[in-house]
């Protein structure tokens, strides 16, 4: 078994993926559980499965860093 992160290009919700070469799967597709958009697809037959680990409303938003502190000279 085979064990990978994904995320996803609409939200930037985190999932994990599982995928076994052991049972045979069928080819798929599989949506966002958060937004709805098209989060994978695949052509191979191997048995896949999503878990989401965090939805992007849970994530951290990306601040930027303050400006240095301009130093006064006297």
């Amino acid at each position: 078994m085979k064990i990978s992160d994904i995320t996803c290009p609409s939200c930037a919700s985190a999932y994990e993926v599982a995928e076994s070469s052991s049972p045979i799967g069928r080819p798929g597709r599989i949506e966002c559980m958060t937004c709805g958009q098209l989060l994978d697809v695949w052509q191979d037959p191997k048995l896949r499965a999503y878990r989401l680990v965090m939805s992007s409303e849970h994530k951290y938003r990306h601040i930027d860093a303050p400006p240095s502190p301009i130093r006064a000279t006297a």
